[in-house]
């Protein structure tokens, strides 16, 4: 007995399972990423179906030609930004150049907040300066550190030898050198940054200025300093 019948229906099923598979497979290579083939590899050469990390592929020659990023800058110190502070303090007095013994002697310091831009580790920066005290030194041996650079008299609304913050009294005629050193804090700032402060203080001292001391005498005198303001003693 021959099964012409079953033997033609088994031949068309395995036909048709064979057209459906070749269908599949069309369909899944339309859809499918077409793999990246580095040049030069022949059929049995490397083929990278994630083309981001294949070498030599687009993507990590475009990242070789990217400029490197710039390294972080390293965190300066005093002794990096000293060269940064430049101008120094100047001292006034009042009265000016002059003085009497057992006076209040009037000194004010011209300091001030200075900024300044420049490199700094091999990146643009700018640095910013602020005085945080004062230190007299009155030329007699005697001296303080304040937290003011003094004012004058009309500026503080006091009379003429009226006792201030940065004031003296020389106890002796003679002729007295006096200096200021100021003490400033520093900051800094990379280009694109914050602001960042540095521990400790850089030192600045003015050119000296010179007062005379005068003894002071009693005499009598034809009228009043309101009659005569420029009487002697007035």
């Amino acid at each position: 007995m021959v099964l012409r019948g079953s033997t033609k229906g088994d031949d068309q099923s395995g036909l048709s399972h064979s057209a459906g598979t070749r269908a599949n497979r069309a369909e899944t290579s339309a859809t499918a990423p077409v793999p990246w083939v580095p040049p030069g590899s022949g059929p049995r050469g490397l083929v990278c179906d994630a083309p981001d990390w294949c070498p030599g592929s687009p993507a990590e020659q475009a990242a070789a030609k990217a400029p490197a990023p710039a390294p972080a800058p390293g965190t300066p110190g005093l002794d990096d930004v000293a060269r940064f502070l430049v101008g120094n303090p100047t001292v006034t007095s009042e009265p000016s150049g002059w003085t009497v013994v057992g006076a209040q002697t009037n000194f004010i310091a011209v300091a001030g907040e200075r900024e300044r831009s420049g490199q700094l580790l091999g990146q643009p920066v700018t640095v910013h300066f602020t005085p945080v005290s004062y230190t007299w030194r009155y030329g007699d041996g005697s001296g303080q550190t304040v937290s003011t650079p003094g004012a004058s008299w009309a500026a503080s609304g006091l009379p003429q030898f009226a006792k201030t913050a940065t004031s003296h009294v020389y106890e002796n005629r003679g002729t007295y050198t006096v200096t200021v050193t100021v003490a400033f804090s520093a900051r800094y700032q990379f280009a694109g940054q914050a602001w960042a402060g540095i521990p400790g203080t850089l030192a600045l001292t003015s050119d000296p200025i010179t007062v005379t001391v005068k003894g002071v005498k009693t005499v009598l005198v034809g009228k009043t300093c309101a009659e005569n303001p420029t009487g002697p003693g007035c």
